[in-house]
């Protein structure tokens, strides 16, 4: 669950981020600027729902790394007699992640295909040195483009009068890294392939890199020849990962953006505007109440738990799935069982202690607003938080049945622990 919530906020950023730039600086002629703030935005995105700030001083509620699932109910009588059924509805979780799974190892391998097919063409073709670059003389079937530090020239352009003009476009491609761009905002749009706004990033980083590269061309070969350049080149594309001279799709932005009126520098004044939707998106996706909130307390806490609760009996009873039962606490395994006196506190911890030595556990506890299921969060110093699930049963006269399930593994069987409670 926590992996599905950071992916949602993960993806609402994005969406945040390429509106801002569509409505606020996508048409200004501050192309490296530009640049920058979409990798910026890139990787805010990706960082910010992973931070966890505090709004004011204190201490967090929640373990971050503890799992908000609860564990379904049993009736006491199905367990006892062994009548459980082996067969479960699934988890519906369970089935989106496994669809978002397969789509985005498609995608990924789509990428890999990509990447692979320019690996083909720099094997298939003859090639030469200029400088820290390598040009690759292939043939007809696709324009000049560039990967990384190898620039793809079309045979028939080879004696061209046109080529220093195409190779000065390819070498900005190279000289910045833009393919590293490209492949960052591939493998980002494999795993957000549900996002339908991911397209307009894929225009951004594109159809920014060729204003970059053309900005610097034009100066060289002038902006009236450069156009009529364009023009002559303009092609579709076969290879996604590769970056072309001349992209059909994208002539028409691109001459336009050649003859646009540069952007005044009052215009500057709109990236200004980064620094509080950067703060809104930290405080709505970063940003936690302490634990010291009161407001937090009554929301996560049954007032009616507080209390000294003494546990009077326990009883293992493991599923039949054909593995080695499992018993505490003789048996291992990652499952930490309550200990014969539980206190709730109501400021959000709780401690306990076994009767019989003096191992004691503290942490922190929450339950649902009806009051039935409670979480205990231990703090372990050696392996970390660990969490008990427990099921409550009460009768209103300070007696209570608690159910605590811990899954099978390899070698032995799933099952519940059984408690029965009394309130000191």
């Amino acid at each position: 669950m926590m992996a599905g919530i950071y992916l949602l906020e993960v993806n609402l950023c994005l969406a945040l981020a390429i509106l801002l730039y569509r409505i606020a600086f996508q048409g200004l002629t501050f192309f490296t600027a530009n640049r920058l703030y979409l990798l910026f935005a890139v990787v805010f995105s990706i960082v910010a729902p992973a931070l966890k700030l505090p709004l004011f001083s204190g201490h967090w509620e929640v373990p971050s790394n503890v799992s908000m699932r609860f564990i379904p109910k049993h009736a006491l009588p199905e367990v006892i007699a062994g009548h459980t059924s082996q067969w479960h509805l699934p988890d519906v979780s369970y089935i989106l992640w496994i669809i978002y799974g397969c789509v985005t190892a498609w995608h990924l391998y789509k990428l890999l295909a990509d990447i692979l097919s320019v690996a083909r063409l720099i094997r298939k073709y003859p090639s030469r040195k200029l400088g820290k670059v390598r040009l690759v003389f292939v043939g007809n079937e696709m324009p000049v483009s560039s990967f990384f530090n190898y620039i793809f020239i079309n045979q028939k352009l080879r004696d061209s009068e046109s080529l220093h003009t195409c190779l000065a476009h390819e070498l900005v491609h190279c000289r910045q890294a833009h393919t590293g761009d490209w492949l960052l905002i591939r493998f980002l749009s494999a795993c957000c392939w549900f996002n339908p706004l991911m397209r307009f990033w894929r225009q951004a980083i594109t159809i920014n890199h060729e204003f970059i590269a053309d900005e610097q061309a034009a100066r060289q070969a002038g902006r009236f020849r450069y156009t009529h350049l364009l023009l002559d080149l303009s092609s579709s594309t076969q290879i996604s990962t590769l970056h072309y001279f001349s992209y059909y799709g994208q002539i028409k932005s691109r001459i336009t953006m050649l003859h646009q009126t540069p952007s005044g520098a009052l215009s500057r004044l709109r990236f200004l505007v980064i620094l509080p939707v950067a703060a809104l998106m930290l405080f709505l996706f970063s940003c936690e109440r302490p634990a010291n909130e009161a407001n937090s307390i009554s929301e996560y806490l049954n007032k009616d738990l507080v209390g000294i609760w003494e546990n009077m009996n326990r009883i293992t009873i493991n599923d039949n799935d054909g593995k080695t039962p499992r018993d505490f606490p003789e048996r291992p395994g990652n499952v930490q069982v309550c200990l014969s006196k539980l206190e709730l506190r109501a400021d959000g911890h709780f401690e306990m202690q076994d009767a019989t030595n003096n191992h004691k556990l503290t942490g922190t506890w929450q339950s649902n607003s009806a009051g039935n299921e409670v979480q205990l969060f231990c703090n372990k110093e050696k392996s970390g938080t660990s969490v008990i699930a427990l099921q409550l049963e009460g009768d209103g006269n300070g007696a209570m049945e608690a159910w605590q399930h811990y899954a099978a593994d390899e070698k032995l069987s799933a099952g519940r622990v059984f408690y029965e409670y009394r309130k000191l």
